[in-house]
């Protein structure tokens, strides 16, 4: 090694490092990965724009049976999903009843769905099926016990045939 006379110190001209993220496949593959993610979002943020579009252009009522038709699907009619499928069936309720009778229910809990329902004078036979869905889930989302598979078949078919019974007939 040769020792320069003007500061007499050993040269290091040898030494060069370059650290990994300056290195040409570093660049390469994250560019290439940043690329993939952005077309990942892009893919998700079109699906879900179609989904989104194509729940719009449903009817109420053939929305809420397509989502009762998921539950099942899904096998959340049953006792392991029985707390699932009352949240559901809540949810699925108050969303058609909005839609389809313009009744500010979203956000209400499900003993004020069914106090409003009555104050707004919906049909009895209405009133009182929902009363008796919504009574079974209140056991099942609050005190976590588990029901009995026939009471949640019944209460499932209960939600079909409510949602059948107020289809509009020409």
């Amino acid at each position: 090694m040769k020792i320069n006379e003007k500061t007499g110190l050993y040269e290091n001209y040898g030494l060069w490092h370059v650290p990994f993220w300056q290195t040409r496949p570093f660049q390469v593959m994250f560019m290439t990965s940043l690329i993939i993610v952005v077309l990942l979002i892009v893919f998700y943020v079109i699906h879900r724009y179609i989904r989104y579009k194509n729940s719009k252009k449903r009817l109420p009522w053939d929305q809420a049976l397509y989502e009762l038709e998921q539950l099942d699907k899904n096998h959340k009619v049953s006792i392991e999903g029985g707390k699932e499928f009352y949240s559901a069936v809540s949810e699925i309720i108050k969303y058609y009843m909005a839609a389809r009778f313009g009744y500010d229910v979203v956000g209400k809990t499900d003993s004020e769905l069914v106090r409003y329902l009555e104050e707004k004078r919906m049909d009895e036979d209405i009133v009182l099926e929902i009363k008796h869905i919504l009574h079974g889930s209140e056991v099942i989302k609050f005190a976590n016990a588990q029901a009995i598979q026939e009471k949640i078949s019944d209460d499932f078919n209960r939600s079909l045939a409510l949602i059948e019974k107020t289809i509009p007939r020409k």
